[in-house]
């Protein structure tokens, strides 16, 4: 067991893995600054990524099943907390400096259990209530860039990012090969993560997707309240809120050429549903995708870095 001494000191180290005995462990756990989300250390290896034909509520752009390599890299132990966020729209409008985007407008839930756009609302103001331990929504897939871009002012070297797709897949499933990461079973969903459960289907009467079970929230939950850390150690990697990822979407499972630039760029991939999402679109293999600049109160996003 590592003593608080040596732990103070592979965190140091982490940044430059230069006289500090070696590479840190899979696993491990640091973080750069205060205000910088605890991250964790994922190990390389393969995913065969996308779905099988024979997955129930598959949808044609997961497949063709690929099999791929993922290199090491650390992600975000959990998504972004709204008070992860707050840090980081209190320090660049304070300094006036560029890219801080705080625009109102975000797509929110209804009373009619729908859609639509509500000009007032915003991150610290989604239409719920919120704790800065809840993952920040209403962030658009351009504003996660320019919380990324602030992350890289305050470390050296900017290795700081997004997930691709495929990196995000092989983090969600660490190892696994079920449907949902924990196994087969879609009921058992409330034990895990926060999606459309029974308490949603009182508020919102028209949702027959919900499912039978109560997760406890209508909305998000606090990150990491059920506990349930998969195999790589990660939270909350589906449910509660979507997650931007860097790639372009295209309609089908491809290599990681489309990161970033090529594919229909108006729309970024988001991984791993949300608050009010059935079971059934809970798979890990799910897609979503939107235009870059869109807000909606369940989308969020986690970091990476690179090693």
């Amino acid at each position: 067991m590592k003593t608080r001494a040596s732990v103070l000191v592979w965190l140091v180290c982490f940044g430059t893995l230069v006289g500090c005995g070696g590479p840190p462990e899979p696993g491990e756990r640091f973080r750069d600054c205060p205000e910088c989300p605890e991250m964790v250390v994922i190990p390389g290896g393969d995913l065969l990524f996308g779905s099988p034909d024979s997955e129930e509520g598959r949808s044609a752009d997961e497949g063709p099943q690929l099999a791929l390599t993922i290199q090491p890299f650390a992600a975000g132990r959990f998504p972004v907390t709204r008070g992860e966020y707050a840090a980081f729209i209190a320090e660049t409008e304070r300094d006036g400096a560029a890219g801080a985007t705080v625009q109102p407008g975000c797509f929110v839930m209804q009373d009619n259990g729908s859609w639509g756009f509500d000009p007032e609302r915003r991150w610290d103001d989604p239409d719920f209530e919120q704790g800065d331990d809840h993952p920040v929504v209403c962030v658009s897939w351009d504003e996660a860039q320019d919380y990324v871009a602030w992350l890289n002012a305050r470390v050296e070297g900017a290795p700081y990012r997004l997930l691709t797709e495929a990196e995000w897949e092989y983090a969600a499933r660490a190892g696994s090969t079920t449907p949902y990461w924990w196994g087969d079973a879609q009921a058992e969903f409330c034990g895990y993560t926060n999606g459309a459960g029974a308490e949603a289907a009182e508020i919102y009467g028209g949702w027959e997707r919900a499912g039978t079970c109560d997760d406890g929230f209508i909305y998000t939950a606090p990150v990491g309240h059920y506990r349930q850390p998969n195999g790589f150690g990660l939270e909350d990697m589906v449910g509660n809120a979507w997650e931007w990822v860097s790639d372009c979407y295209v309609d089908r499972i491809e290599a990681p050429a489309n990161t970033q630039t090529d594919g229909d760029c108006e729309k970024r991939v988001l991984r791993g549903g949300g608050w009010d999402y059935s079971p059934l679109y809970l798979r890990t293999a799910y897609r979503g995708a939107w235009p870059a600049e869109g807000r909606f109160a369940n989308f969020g996003f986690r970091v990476a870095r690179d090693r």
